[in-house]
Formats: structure tokens, sequence, C-alpha cells
């Protein structure tokens, strides 16, 4: 029986084992507690399964067939893979997966550490539709991106993964609000989510690397500064700005009575993520010329908009496919062929899905109530804040048939707000067809989330079907 625990990476190019692919998801997941980390993980699968590093201020004129990878700000990545080029196939589109890599969490503040009462306190703010509550007495790290000033006197990108677990979010002891459990929990963003640091007179070897220091010269500040910067091997002074939040501590891992069932942070959208990715990598490794280029997007900032220069609202994906249509053009009118490929180019935006709560089964739509480790599912909106339309339904429905996966259908309930993904935006930048789906979840947007098993191997078969899909949509 496998280990409950996250095991080895697994095989991103195996045979489509479902605890390989499970496993391989789990590691991914604790590698990566930010984006930055998630893009860097997926570079290092990527450049380990061949596939070469592009920048978008270098020519992409002369690029040989092969798989390539661009990052965009450390925390968007797209990969491409381009075919053989045979004269006796014409190349007629793009098949496109699109996910995000960012999560709902709590992210420090420039001027983070400050002393209230004794304690070492972080100012944090809220990112994205965050479960509040969920957030509370964890034991957290810290992770993210510093630029640091090197020794001649550059500005340079590290990443940094403050693993051991030092901070928690404490909650206010019962004695002390009495009616929380019949009223409910409030939280005030600004006052109530500060986590506790440490004590600004007691032991500071993390920070100093010593037994402890007089604490009354150590400052709040000094003390957080002094700890990343031995995460660093620099000198205090040597950071210039960070971007950092926080992670929880526990690792992913299996749980349920067989196993069945996925216990992890960041599952939505990692989970997608790396299924993407995953199907790349294996339709990389066992290519056939049938006249689409695969690519995956991951972008960036979804979970409050994707308004930035990462997101994708941004002209990343247009560009870039721009881009990979000339690379593919010896002669002609090159912006006639790029518009020629979007009119038979797909799009999967695969963003998690919501589960049937058995707690809750009266918040999902009677006939739509999509259950764990059941298949990918197909999500519908009329007002159209999923872009899934009858026709590109009806194609990822015959995929998973293909693929002998089952497939599930979500619609929201009709008296509740529903949220979005970067499927409308991709199908309004690029008037390209596209289809919404996602693997079930529960405890979406939790600090720890839960989804199954299962379906992670089951979204990827199908993936790795739609990269290599050379048809159209049903005419």
């Amino acid at each position: 029986m496998p280990s409950r625990e996250a095991g080895g990476e697994g095989s991103p190019t195996g045979p489509g084992d479902e605890h390989a692919t499970c496993d391989d998801l789990l590691s991914f997941i604790r590698e990566s507690p930010t984006p930055f980390h998630a893009v860097q993980s997926a570079v290092d699968r990527l450049h380990a399964a061949g596939f070469s590093a592009l920048t978008p201020q270098a020519s992409w004129r002369s690029l040989a067939p092969g798989g390539y990878y661009v990052c965009v700000g450390d925390s968007t990545l797209v990969a491409f893979v381009l075919p053989q080029k045979d004269p006796r196939i014409e190349l007629h589109g793009f098949r496109i997966i699109g996910a995000h890599t960012d999560s709902p969490n709590l992210r420090l503040k420039p001027k983070a550490a400050y002393e209230k009462q004794g304690y070492v306190q972080l100012g944090v703010e809220v990112y994205g539709g965050a479960l509040l509550n969920s957030w509370l007495d964890r034991d957290l790290y810290i992770a993210g991106r510093v630029i640091v000033r090197g020794s001649d006197g550059g500005l340079q990108r590290r990443l940094v993964k403050l693993a051991d677990p030092l901070i928690r979010v404490a909650q206010l002891a019962i004695h002390l609000d009495r009616e929380i459990n019949d009223k409910g929990l409030l939280l005030n963003r600004q006052e109530h989510l500060a986590p506790i640091v440490g004590l600004l007179g007691g032991s500071s070897s993390r920070a100093t690397g010593k037994g402890s220091t007089d604490g009354g010269s150590a400052t709040a500040e000094s003390l957080f500064s002094g700890l990343l910067a031995r995460a660093l091997d620099v000198a205090p002074e040597a950071i210039v700005s960070t971007d950092l939040m926080l992670a929880d501590s526990l690792s992913p891992r299996r749980g349920g009575l067989g196993e069945e069932l996925i216990f992890a942070p960041r599952l939505d959208n990692l989970g997608m993520c790396h299924a993407a990715l995953h199907a790349l990598l294996r339709t990389a490794t066992r290519p056939t010329e049938i006249g689409v280029v695969p690519v995956i997007a991951l972008f960036d900032h979804e979970e409050v908009g994707s308004n930035s220069a990462y997101g994708a609202q941004a002209p990343i994906l247009p560009m870039l496919l721009e881009r990979i249509a000339a690379a593919t053009t010896q002669d002609g009118d090159r912006r006639e062929r790029y518009l020629r490929l979007l009119s038979g180019s797909l799009c999967v935006s695969a963003d998690m899905a919501h589960a049937v709560h058995p707690n809750y089964a009266d918040r999902h739509e009677p006939q739509h109530r999509p259950h764990l480790n059941g298949g990918p599912v197909i999500k519908h909106n009329a007002q159209q804040r999923y872009a899934t339309c009858g026709r590109t339904a009806a194609l990822f429905a015959e995929l998973c048939a293909r693929a002998a996966v089952p497939v599930q259908h979500y619609v929201h309930r009709t008296d509740l707000p529903c949220g979005s993904t970067i499927g409308p935006i991709t199908a309004t930048l690029l008037a390209m067809p596209t289809v919404d789906v996602g693997s079930a979840m529960l405890s979406m947007h939790s600090a720890r989330e839960c989804a199954g098993a299962r379906d992670p191997e089951l979204m990827t078969r199908v993936m790795m079907q739609f990269l290599q899909h050379a048809g159209e949509l049903p005419s």
C-alpha cells in the first residue's frame, strides 16, 4: 500500500498510473508554496524532459521542432511543442490548456514586522477569496520572492522558503468569546489576522544564528530581517524588496479509508496546473504529427481578477501565440497565418470544480452534483461566467469517452452568485471556442483543501487527448 505522505516525484511521462500521478501532484504542491515556486517546479520538470527556455526579448524565428517554455514575471508560464516541419501536414491550429498558479492566502505587507504587547507580529493582506477561519491555529511558514542587491551592486531575484513552521494566527480563547459557536466567527482582516512570529524578548537563534539576543536592543524589524537574511545567506541590508506569503506547513498527503482522498493546500489551482503540465510532457514524449500545436498557459492573479501584467487579461497569450505562428512560417503573410491558426484553435480552461458537500447538499443545484473521483467536470453558466457552450461541452465529453474516463457536469444554483475563471477571458481575447472544466473538490479556498486521489490521472488522460485532437467542433 502506498505511503499516505507524498512519495517520490513519480513519472510525468509514465504509463498513466493513478498512484504515480497522484504522488507527483502531491510533490508538486509541496514544492510550490507560491506562484513563483509553482513556475519553478514546472520549469524543473520541463527542463528534465528536454524542453528549451525562451525569453520574450529573443528572436523566435529559427525555432526547431521540439518543446519550449517561456516564463513571464516569474509567476506565469507558457509551454508548447512545435511539430516536425512535414510538408505533407498542414498546421491548422493551437490546442491550449489554461490554468492559474495562484491561490487565496495571506500575504505580507512590505514593512511587515512590528511589536505589539511583547509579541513580534507580521502585517498581512488577504489575497483572493480566502476562507479566513481556515488560517487560524495552523503551523505556517513563509515563502516567496526576494529582491537582493548582489556583491556587484546589481539586483537579483531569489526564491525563499522558510519551511520550518514558525508562525501562527492565534484564535481568541472561547472563554473570552462565549457566543462564538452560536453566533459565528467574525474576523476583522486588519486586527485579527496578524500572525505571531515570536516574542520580542525571547530566543531569536533563527534570526541571529546565536542562542539569544538582548531583548532591549532587538526590534521586531531587525529580528525578521535577520531571519530572512540568514535563509538567503545575505546581509540584512542587501534585501531590497519582498513578495512573501504564508503557507500551511502540513505536508500534502492521501487520506480516507482506502487512501482515495487528497488532503492538501492550493489544490485550487495547482491541481489543474499539474494536470496540464503532465499532459504536455506525455504529449511531447509521444509525438503525433496531427497539424496542431499543443500549448499550456499557467497564469498568475486569477484569484484577484486577472488584471495584471501577468494575468490572463494581459495580452501574454495572444502575443506568444502570434510568435509561435511566425516561427512556423517560412514565407508569406505572418499575420494572416496567425489569424488562420486562431480560427482553427480550441481552448480548455482548467480550474477546480465544486463537489457536492454531504453536509450542505442543498447548496448545490439538484441535477448537477459532481462527486470526488467521478472524473472531469464540465462547467456551465448561462451568464458566461464559464465559457462552455453546447459544442465545446460535446467535444470535451467525446474526448472523455475516447480516454475511457467518466464525465460530470456542474451548474451553480440559480439563486447564488457564480464565480468565474480565465475561460471567458481567453474566449474574449482570442475569439476562441473554450470549455471550462475542472476536477471536483471540497473546501475550495481553504488553507487546506480536499480532492479525489483518482481524479488527477483521469483529468490528465483527457487533457492529453485534447492536446492531440486534430479535429474541430461538432458542425
